[in-house]
């Protein structure tokens, strides 16, 4: 099962339910997840909890929070296969996707580490306009290889160190 943490602010623009956080599981499958403005958009930011691997969805609306599972699921295999990760660890890691549950933000350290991912977009996004012809992979790979001070490390090496690469 994955977890995903939402800020109150994301709970407010989505239509997510929010539950409890009973599970006990690995860190690597929870998520903390956060909606931002910029480029006169919404967007949003999902961050692993573990390796602190993150991805941005740009330009963000109410209809994409009705198929969340399979636009997350997309994106997190778009984003690793651009990665270089073979496809028999990312399915690995994606048939625990099978459930999904949203719950509030526990860990101030992973939101911390997002609020300096968004910053770093800020300032990359520049290189990466106009939106409709922006390679957002690219630009998720570039704030994956940004390291993490807390972390010591750098979240694409670390996810790729998870999944057993």
């Amino acid at each position: 099962m994955i977890t995903i943490s939402c800020t109150k602010k994301l709970f407010e623009l989505s239509s997510f339910v929010e539950e409890q956080d009973t599970e006990t599981d690995d860190e690597f499958f929870k998520w903390h997840a956060n909606v931002f403005r910029m480029a006169k958009k919404n967007n949003l930011i999902i961050m692993n909890n573990k390796t602190r691997y993150c991805f941005v969805l740009f330009g963000i609306k109410k209809e994409h929070f009705k198929n969340f599972k399979q636009l997350f699921v997309k994106s997190l295999i778009d984003n690793l296969q651009a990665e270089g990760i073979p496809d028999s660890k990312i399915n690995e890691y994606v048939d625990k996707a099978n459930k999904m549950k949203f719950t509030k933000t526990y860990d101030r350290s992973v939101l911390g580490s997002m609020t300096d991912m968004v910053k770093m977009t800020e300032f990359l996004i520049e290189d990466y306009l106009p939106m409709q012809e922006m390679n957002i992979l690219d630009l998720n790979k570039k704030n994956n290889h940004s390291p993490i001070v807390k972390l010591k490390n750098f979240p694409d090496r670390l996810m790729k160190e998870a999944l057993g690469i």
